[in-house]
């Protein structure tokens, strides 16, 4: 027989895992906003995994309830003052010295002491089951719902108190609780006395519907003087060691554990709900991706196509105006030009002059008309991105999600979001200048601010047309120029080669200015209204990489709970 009462080794690092375990639970509810409700429910839980075996014991005023405590631990630890123990109940726990706190409110006298048993077991000791002071809710309420064994404590001598077994049926019928009888003082009895108590107890017990009572007699006068052999004290330890202790903690560990499992499924599926409604957001997030990216492949596209339009024509115009040089430059056609123009004719500078406006203007009227053509898919493009991009957060905005109490406080922010992005997606898409190719066009020469453009989408077509027609009137502009410093320079027939070389020279360095000019124009017009677009997004685009760390961070933490739990349960099979 065990000779001390103490709680298995294996058993108390369980519950210290068990600790731990809790209290990083509790930490990833903290720190991922799980709501006051989860996070009280899973303090108490870890309050209680902390909690110390409880032992209630009751009994008739003076039956030894005292001595019996004192005993039983092995240290003086319960006063045995008659006036005290008859008026409050005694919570007794550790302490690193001994300390007494009155609760006169809730008649409580909180008693602590360092004894080493104490840091695993605390001990209740009650008034006299007859005494007028006793108030049984107070016992029946407070502790013994919590209690893993409650002791009635009886004098061998008067075990037929009625208002200990008043109390007995109370707490048999509303806690299922594992109760043991103690007979004290048996120092003062024959062995025929004790065993004709000890019955009598027996019949009693089983009267009440216990079947097999376990019913322990004891001396604590006879423990107090080392006699642990006859004291009686020796079973009761080994009872309360192997059939409480022992089996209480398996029991309470196993319960706990499960708490604890059911509390980490509950945010589990709480995060669920979270880990959808990312889904959802990122899925959005990358069709508004999508259509942005598909939209500028086609625009850029487009302005290729359009900027080839363009240069065929350019290139043609190009080719007209060459050949019409190679075949008016001549000896005999220039000579008859110069004899011309003594007499009032035409002169070599003018037809020059009029080669180059008929050229200008030819290739001003021709390139106009295909850009005026190809504009609409290019407008087209820049509509439907946007377009697509209200849409898809439209129905972000309208789609009804599971809601979360958990993550309440998360679930406004993201709506909030959400709502703050479409009207400033609406606003851009309405007020924006970015539209009205601000940037662009006013980055040229010629300031096209004055003329009436429209607001959001309705501006595009016109802003296209302005920044084409800019990159037009800048090479048209730039081949008049210089092909009329060439004809200034004068023209000699020897050098007519050099003539034609130069010009096609000029006419190509515009051609590659021109072709510069519009495509990268186009092109920083999209960009500006996709950079803007996006700009809009990072708010949200912060909520998602911070709910994807987040979902991350707890699936790891979740798994590492998980096996930790299963394996603290493994160890009590």
């Amino acid at each position: 027989m065990n000779n001390k009462i103490e709680v298995n080794q294996q058993l108390k690092l369980l519950k210290t895992t068990l600790t731990q375990v809790g209290s990083r639970l509790l930490d990833v509810a903290n720190r991922f906003g799980a709501n006051k409700e989860t996070r009280d429910i899973l303090a108490e839980q870890l309050e209680n995994i902390k909690e110390n075996f409880l032992f209630v014991i009751v009994g008739e005023v003076n039956a030894g309830k005292s001595s019996f405590v004192n005993a039983l631990l092995g240290a003086p630890i319960c006063a045995t003052s008659h006036d005290i123990c008859t008026q409050d109940v005694q919570k007794i726990v550790y302490g690193a010295t001994e300390q007494t706190i009155n609760d006169d409110y809730n008649r409580l006298v909180t008693r602590a002491y360092p004894a080493e048993i104490l840091k695993e077991i605390t001990v209740v000791d009650t008034p006299g089951t007859n005494s007028r002071e006793l108030e049984h809710q107070t016992i029946t309420e407070r502790f013994v719902p919590k209690c893993n064994l409650v002791v009635f404590v009886f004098q061998l001598d008067n075990i037929h108190v009625q208002s200990a077994w008043d109390l007995f049926d109370k707490i048999k019928m509303q806690w299922s609780k594992k109760v043991i009888f103690v007979l004290t003082k048996a120092d003062r009895y024959s062995p025929e006395e004790i065993q004709n108590y000890t019955n009598t107890l027996m019949q009693y017990a089983r009267k009440t519907g216990v079947e097999n009572p376990n019913i322990f007699v004891t001396s604590s006068k006879l423990e107090g003087e080392q006699q642990t052999a006859t004291s009686g004290f020796a079973p009761i330890r080994d009872y309360i060691n192997t059939d409480v202790l022992e089996n209480a903690a398996v029991k309470k560990i196993a319960e706990d554990i499960k708490i604890i499992q059911q509390l980490l499924f509950s945010i589990e599926a709480e995060f669920n709900i979270r880990k959808a409604k990312f889904e959802t957001d990122n899925e959005t997030r990358l069709k508004i991706n999508n259509i942005i990216h598909d939209k500028e492949a086609l625009a850029l596209a487009n302005i290729n196509i359009l900027a080839k339009r363009a240069l065929k024509v350019y290139d043609d115009n190009s080719e007209k105006t060459i050949k019409k040089l190679d075949e008016g430059i001549g000896f005999f056609k220039l000579t008859f030009k110069s004899i011309k123009s003594i007499f009032g004719g035409e002169s070599t500078k003018a037809w020059l002059e009029s080669v180059n406006e008929e050229h200008v203007e030819s290739l001003n009227k021709d390139i106009n008309l295909v850009l005026s053509n190809g504009i609409d898919n290019i407008k087209s493009d820049i509509s439907y991105m946007v377009i697509g991009v209200k849409e898809e957060l439209d129905k972000l905005h309208d789609t009804k999600m599971a809601p979360s109490e958990m993550f309440g406080k998360l679930d406004s922010k993201r709506e909030e979001i959400i709502h703050i992005l479409k009207t400033n997606l609406t606003d851009f898409t309405e007020k924006s200048d970015v539209f009205r190719g601000k940037e662009v066009i006013n980055s040229d020469s010629v300031d096209y601010t004055s003329v009436n453009v429209a607001g959001g989408i309705a501006a595009v077509s016109t802003t296209i047309a302005l920044i084409s027609q800019a990159s037009v009137m800048d090479v048209t502009g730039g081949i008049a120029t210089g092909l009329a410093l060439l004809v200034a320079g004068g023209l000699a027939v020897s050098k007519k080669g050099k003539y034609i070389e130069t010009v096609t020279a000029t006419l190509l360095e515009k051609r590659e200015a021109f072709k510069a000019d519009l495509t990268t124009n186009l092109g920083s017009y999209f960009d500006n209204i996709k950079s803007e677009i996006n700009k809009q997004f990072s708010d949200f685009d912060h909520h998602l990489r911070s709910e994807e760390e987040q979902i991350k961070s707890f699936k790891v933490i979740a798994h590492e709970i998980k096996n930790e739990l299963e394996a603290a349960d493994k160890q009590l099979l």
